[in-house]
Formats: structure tokens, C-alpha cells, sequence
């Protein structure tokens, strides 16, 4: 067996073999290098390509399998399949959790826009389960942040306070299947938060976020009021974000390629 590849070796090596093996298919597979319809190459050849064994390989390919995006075909090999159509949270996690792989602004509009659609109907959801330490304990985020911005603290562990407040809310809101979601895109959530907050009058945001939690939470804003105002105020205060985000390339790409 010959070396493994560079490919393989730029990747972190606190994941296992077959989990760096993975990584790497799901690159391909996200990238776009190997698409819906594609056949891996026969298991002797990956192997001999990455430099890697044959257990671990076939532990990689079981790992793509069971996300839905690899199937094997009686006598064709390895099919390749579209994750868009096959894929679910598992697939999604594991590609955010790829160090160097770029998502894309096309991926990066779509997710900030499920942010500005989300938000509004969690924080409504969120005011018909909450107690008054509920309450208490939204407001301590922003009063958090603020301090932190006196103190000058950096934006991104500003941005992991917002991200802990969205992740309280879901708590309250107690959906198991919104908040597998919101686990499954912390990551990225965070990435998004820390961009947006790079682009905008912190201090001011979060005053205004404070005060529309509290107003909708205590019942001064009506439920069908919330979603309006609160995609008016983000579409306006995203718009140096959009433009930011659509400079990048608009297909997924690896920071070690020209993207």
C-alpha cells in the first residue's frame, strides 16, 4: 500500500481513519467532484488512490451508506447518490464539521434566510411555554452580550451568546425535531452570527433584539405580528451581509482549491 494521500493527510487527525476517509467522499460528494449517478472507483483502487486499507475504507463507505448518499449496486460497484434528495441531519452535521470545506454563498443566502424565517416562529412558540425564570433567563443573553461589549470582548464569543440564546429558546419551545435541527447546524449558526455581526451596529442590535424578545414574550406584540416585523428589521439590517456572502463563490469549494 503506498503512501496516503495529501489529500488525507491535510485532514485533522483527531478522527479515526475511516472518519477522515469519509471526509473526504463527502467532500467529493458536496463539492460536486463525484455526482448523483457516479460510481466510486473499485474498492482495490480507492484504496490504493488514498493510501489507506481496505477495512478502513469499507468502514468509510458503510459510514456514507448509512447518510443515504452511497449505495451499493449488485454487480456496478459503489452508486453515488444526491444528497439533496437521499440525505438527512447526519449528512448535513457531518459536512459542517469539515475543517476546509467552504460552503458556498448560494448554501450561505439559503441558511441565513432559514434564520430570518425560523427565528420569529421559535421566539412565538417560545412565549406560550415560558415561566417567569424563563424569562428571566432570556434576558441574562443580552444583558451578557452587553456587558461583553463593554468589556471589548471579540465578536465570536459574542456571536456564541446569541447562538446559546437560540439554543435556549428551542429548550423552551421543546420540539424534538426543531431542535435536532438547530443541534445539527450550531456550527454554522455560529459562522453565519459572527458574519452578521461583523456587518451591522452591534450594540444597537442587540438592543433592539432584547427588546422585541421581551415585547413579543410578554405578550405586546401579537403572534401574527411577529414574523412580519421581525423579517422587515433582518432583511434590512442583512443586506451588507448579503452582499458580502454573494462575493464568494457560489458553489461549495475546499479552501485549498482556487474555489
Amino acid at each position: 500500500m503506498k503512501a496516503q494521500s495529501e489529500e488525507l493527510t491535510r485532514l485533522p487527525h483527531d478522527k479515526t481513519l475511516p472518519r477522515r476517509i469519509a471526509d473526504i467522499l463527502i467532500t467529493r460528494i458536496f463539492i460536486g467532484e463525484l455526482k448523483p449517478g457516479d460510481r466510486l472507483l473499485p474498492e482495490r483502487a480507492l484504496a490504493e488512490e488514498l493510501g489507506v486499507d481496505r477495512t478502513s475504507l469499507r468502514a468509510a463507505i458503510n459510514q456514507l451508506a448509512s447518510m443515504n448518499v452511497v449505495r451499493p449496486v449488485r454487480g456496478s460497484g459503489i452508486e453515488v447518490l444526491d444528497y439533496r434528495e437521499h440525505a438527512g441531519l447526519d449528512f448535513l452535521s457531518a459536512v459542517f464539521a469539515i475543517e476546509g470545506l467552504e460552503l458556498g454563498s448560494a448554501f450561505y443566502l439559503e441558511l441565513l434566510d432559514l434564520w430570518i424565517d425560523l427565528m420569529p416562529e421559535v421566539i412565538a412558540r417560545a412565549r406560550k411555554r415560558m415561566t417567569p425564570s424563563d424569562l428571566a433567563l432570556v434576558d441574562t443573553f443580552f444583558a451578557r452580550q452587553l456587558e461583553m461589549l463593554d468589556a471589548g470582548s471579540s465578536i465570536n464569543d459574542i456571536a456564541e451568546i446569541e447562538v446559546a440564546f437560540q439554543d435556549a429558546l428551542l429548550t423552551i419551545v421543546g420540539s424534538t425535531t426543531l431542535r435536532l435541527l438547530w443541534n445539527s447546524t450550531r456550527g454554522l449558526r455560529k459562522r453565519i452570527v459572527q458574519m452578521f455581526f461583523e456587518t451591522i451596529d452591534l450594540r444597537a442590535h442587540i438592543t433592539w433584539q432584547r427588546e422585541f424578545s421581551g415585547q413579543v414574550i410578554v405578550g405586546a406584540v401579537e403572534h401574527h405580528e411577529v414574523e412580519a416585523r421581525y423579517r422587515s428589521y433582518m432583511l434590512e439590517r442583512t443586506r451588507a451581509l448579503r452582499e458580502e456572502i454573494a462575493r464568494l463563490s457560489a458553489n461549495p469549494y475546499t479552501s485549498n482549491s482556487n474555489g
